[in-house]
C-alpha cells in the first residue's frame, strides 16, 4: 500500500468518525422505522470505519516484521554498525 493510499484511508476514516459524532448529535429518532434507518446507517459507517482500521492495522503489523527484521540484521547480527553524526 503507497503512502498516498494510507492517507486515503486515514482522511476517509477521520471523515466516517466525524460523521458518527454528528450522527450522536442528531436528535433521537421517534418511531422504529427512524430508529430502524438510524441504526441501520450507523452500523454501515461502523463497519467501514472498521473494515479501514483492520486494512490499516494490517498494513502497520507488515511494517513492524520488516523493521524487527531491519533492527535484527543491523544491530543484533553482531557486526559493528555505523554511528551517525
Amino acid at each position: 500500500m503507497t503512502r498516498e493510499e494510507k492517507m486515503e484511508l486515514i482522511q476517509r476514516m477521520l471523515g466516517i468518525k466525524h460523521k458518527l459524532k454528528v450522527h450522536d448529535s442528531m436528535k433521537a429518532p421517534e418511531t422504529h422505522e427512524e430508529l430502524s434507518v438510524s441504526l441501520l446507517s450507523r452500523w454501515e459507517l461502523e463497519d467501514e470505519l472498521k473494515a479501514i482500521e483492520l486494512l490499516l492495522e494490517a498494513q502497520r503489523q507488515e511494517n513492524v516484521i520488516e523493521k524487527t527484521k531491519h533492527i535484527q540484521v543491523e544491530y543484533l547480527s553482531g557486526k559493528p554498525h555505523k554511528k551517525k553524526k
